[in-house]
């Protein structure tokens, strides 16, 4: 899978909460509700973690399915997003090989009227590497942790320089 798809996705539903937090409730009664989105995650793709070097920039047809769960919450003082974002995938590669892979992510968003926002993404996925005969060549485990925290100066809902006080951003996987 490609992270920064998942990201995207994931970002999509954060960015999607900051449209929604520029009106708050005009009551104190909160708005509220669950999402669930499903989508066809059909789409060349590289899996260059823990392949031989030679195999690294190999693009794959990948096939799967990604749906993001989620609840949100919207009172005068902020609106709050938070879900899980999860892919179960099969990418096969030109010459047999293939990987098989679910990415489980989870995501909270809060903003509030003044602009403070908090945004934090982690994503864990484990992957197995099949050679063309179908035996196991190797395990990937894939680990993600995103979180930022930002005053929405210019109300653009997005985090701009000299608007962020905390940003943490890890990649990093293991192999067996």
């Amino acid at each position: 899978m490609n992270v920064s798809k998942f990201r995207a996705s994931i970002a999509l539903v954060a960015g999607l909460a900051a449209v929604f937090s520029v009106a708050p409730a005009a009551s104190a009664r909160a708005d509220q509700g669950w999402f669930q989105f499903v989508n066809s995650a059909t789409e060349p793709t590289s899996l260059p973690e823990c392949m031989p070097p030679e195999l690294a920039d190999i693009v794959g047809a990948q096939s799967g399915t990604e749906t993001i769960t989620g609840h949100f919450s919207e009172t005068e003082t902020g609106i709050h997003v938070e879900g899980s974002a999860d892919l179960i995938y099969r990418v096969d590669f030109p010459d047999g090989r293939y990987a098989l892979g679910a990415g489980f992510g989870w995501f909270a968003f809060n903003a509030g009227p003044s602009g403070q926002t908090n945004s934090t993404d982690v994503i864990h996925e484990p992957r197995t590497l099949y050679d063309a005969d179908g035996n196991v060549t190797g395990h990937v485990m894939i680990h993600y942790v995103a979180h930022v925290t930002y005053r929405d100066a210019n109300g653009n809902g997005e985090p701009d320089p000299g608007e962020i006080s905390v940003s943490l951003e890890r990649f990093f996987y293991t192999c067996r």
